[in-house]
């Protein structure tokens, strides 16, 4: 959830470098508006004013990714879902946040979310609302998609493991883009057990895999 102080200050921003300077005129309330649906979305704050064109990474997945954004109708209509794969600092997360920003501009429903929040949100605090809200959004992002959020017991990860069949097979079938990331050098092996197996079934069937290469874009030199 994004703080309602977090959203204020931004509109702030984008009423302080207009000429309008209250937020009054037509451009400022278009954007006014991103920002509310951006948040709505659970996008984070530091992607907001981010664009694809700045992407400075991996130069061929950058663009592989970009000719896939230039028809967001067609990632829809066509259930397109991917996984995006890399080391931290690569761009992954940056990525698919410029992807649901372009999903939400043309009015397609959109949700950011992690593994941990689902962990947490649907497994733990046994939230179906949360969970029907991942099943319908016309388009859902999945970052840090690492088996290290599961409590290791047998109990939890039959319970993980149902829940995220559950909302991986609805969306797939339904076609209903689902784009994750995840950190791991080998995403058939993310998961074990019986949904290990599921999962590699899944994602061989409907998920594209596109490797995100090049340095941690975050560390400081």
């Amino acid at each position: 959830m994004i703080p309602d102080n977090k959203v204020s200050r931004e509109k702030e921003k984008i009423y302080n470098e207009c000429s309008c300077k209250n937020g009054s005129c037509t451009n400022c309330q278009k954007k006014s508006a991103r920002i509310d649906r951006y948040a709505i979305a659970g996008i984070p704050t530091i992607y907001w004013s981010s664009s694809f064109k700045d992407f400075i990474g991996d130069p061929n997945f950058a663009n592989i990714f970009r000719d896939k954004l230039k028809d967001i109708n067609n990632i829809y209509d066509n259930g397109i879902s991917m996984i995006l794969v890399g080391s931290l600092g690569v761009g992954k997360t940056y990525s698919i946040c410029c992807l649901l920003k372009l999903a939400i501009v043309s009015d397609y429903r959109s949700i950011y979310t992690t593994m941990a929040d689902i962990v947490n949100r649907v497994i733990k605090d046994n939230s179906g609302e949360y969970l029907q809200s991942l099943l319908e959004a016309d388009f859902l992002a999945i970052d840090e998609l690492d088996p290290r959020w599961i409590f290791p017991s047998e109990k939890s990860e039959q319970l993980f493991g149902s829940t995220m069949e559950h909302l991986l097979r609805s969306r797939f079938q339904n076609g209903l883009p689902t784009i994750m990331c995840s950190n791991a050098d080998d995403v058939d092996n993310i998961f074990a057990g019986n949904f290990g197996r599921t999962f590699r079934s899944l994602r061989s069937q409907h998920v594209e895999v596109l490797y995100v290469g090049g340095k941690d874009q975050r560390r400081k030199v």
